[in-house]
């Protein structure tokens, strides 16, 4: 008897917490005001790194496609594993998404996305694609048309990278949500399991949770930048299938997946509606590192920018490779203050050189060097939490007098400048 009335009191309990947990909301900017676009961009947010039916997701296409209509994306990459003959045909517009079918596949003991490819001749099957990906990894230059190569989840497990990262090699992935959930169960497995106990009635707050920071990921990305252009991404890494012996459960789900991060892209000009033309755009732009990454569970970072400006007033994007000359400044706008402690932080060559807590920040660059952005925040997690840290933004690096020459040119002039920011 007196073990019945313990298990009841514990089931109490739990869902006496759990009923607090389905209240509970970490968003850290006043949701009543509407997001504009950053002054003389466009902003548009996707996802990549997506499964389905096709290799290793629980979801079939359309399933997957309307899942990111609902979560509000504006393009979505699907990145099958080990897929040489996809459904072209599911590739355009689907009302105002644009999906594009590209791939993941395996190479030696990891995983590259192929994003934004309009040729197939490198893919060949697993077996012959490998010695193709292996001739285009060792180009310095490479044909537009076999897109870009990206690392999947550089530390993850078994299919963690090994050996010189190669010179074809266009990005890295900063972010993996399934990488970093996997990292929280092997490091943490008590606070991990505490919050696994909410999933039933806050799904994205228990996952939020277990977010772990990417400190190895930014030591090799900012290595890598300081020798040439590699991009940063996030990945959601969605298949929406969590595996128990022979069968599995369908979770999380792909809206819940596709809500968490994406990678917000910022074009001079708004997309036309021509899926071709759209692609080759966002792909372009991504290339040169034009776009920044948002945990958007924590709030729609629209409106957020970052340029370097120079002294006569012509403004640099996001991946920008520029001279260093006198009078450079690097301007930081958020769209809003977040109602929760905040640093905007910019880092040279991989060393923090400032950090702001003003909605604009504005600092002048005494020498070349490679920049970026972080913007971090630290919200209130439901107990046994408290506050932590957690980053909401990464913009892509600036290229101060590191590269010999940039596609990414100027995009404008603006003779007004925004406040200096106090530290």
């Amino acid at each position: 008897m007196r073990k019945l009335f313990y298990l009841t009191g514990l089931v109490f309990l739990y869902l006496v917490y759990g009923l607090y947990l389905a209240q509970y909301n970490v968003r850290i900017l006043p949701e009543e005001l509407t997001p504009e676009q950053p002054k003389g961009f466009f902003d548009y947010k996707g996802v990549t790194n997506v499964h389905t039916q096709l290799s290793t997701g629980s979801g079939d296409v359309p399933s997957v496609i309307a899942a990111a209509q609902e979560a509000g994306l504006d393009f979505l990459s699907i990145t099958d594993l080990n897929v040489f003959d996809k459904p072209s045909s599911l590739s355009g517009y689907h009302s105002r998404l644009l999906v594009m079918m590209d791939g993941q596949y395996s190479y030696l003991n990891s995983r590259l996305l192929n994003l934004g490819a309009t040729s197939t001749d490198h893919l060949q099957g697993v077996g012959r694609s490998q010695v193709l990906i292996a001739d285009l990894l060792s180009q310095t230059k490479k044909d537009p048309e076999v897109g870009l190569f990206v690392l999947s989840h550089p530390f993850r497990g078994r299919y963690q990278w090994s050996g010189e990262y190669p010179p074809g090699l266009d990005g890295v992935e900063i972010i993996n949500l399934k990488q970093f959930w996997q990292q929280a169960w092997e490091k943490k497995p008590v606070p991990s399991l505490v919050s696994l106990f909410g999933l039933p009635f806050n799904e994205k707050l228990a996952l939020l949770r277990l977010f772990q920071w990417p400190d190895d990921e930014l030591r090799i990305w900012d290595e890598l930048s300081q020798k040439r252009r590699v991009i940063g991404l996030a990945g959601a890494d969605a298949d929406s299938k969590m595996v128990f012996g022979g069968s599995f459960l369908r979770f999380p789900s792909y809206e819940t997946l596709f809500s968490i991060v994406s990678n917000h892209v910022l074009l001079k000009s708004e997309l036309t509606g021509n899926a071709v033309s759209d692609a080759d755009k966002l792909t372009t732009a991504m290339r040169e590192g034009q776009f920044y990454m948002s945990m958007d569970i924590l709030g729609d970072p629209k409106g957020f920018n970052a340029v370097i400006r120079t002294k006569d007033g012509q403004v640099y994007p996001m991946g920008a490779g520029l001279p260093f000359s006198e009078g450079l400044s690097l301007e930081v706008s958020l769209p809003q203050k977040p109602k929760v402690p905040f640093d905007t932080m910019i880092y040279r060559n991989g060393e923090r050189m400032m950090t702001s807590n003003s909605q604009i920040t504005q600092y002048y660059l005494n020498s070349p060097g490679v920049y970026r952005v972080l913007v971090r925040v630290i919200p209130t997690f439901p107990l046994p939490d408290g506050k932590k840290w957690i980053p909401w933004i990464y913009t892509n690096p600036f290229y101060v007098g590191t590269l010999p020459s940039s596609s990414n040119k100027a995009v404008g002039t603006r003779t007004t400048k925004p406040g200096k920011a106090g530290n």
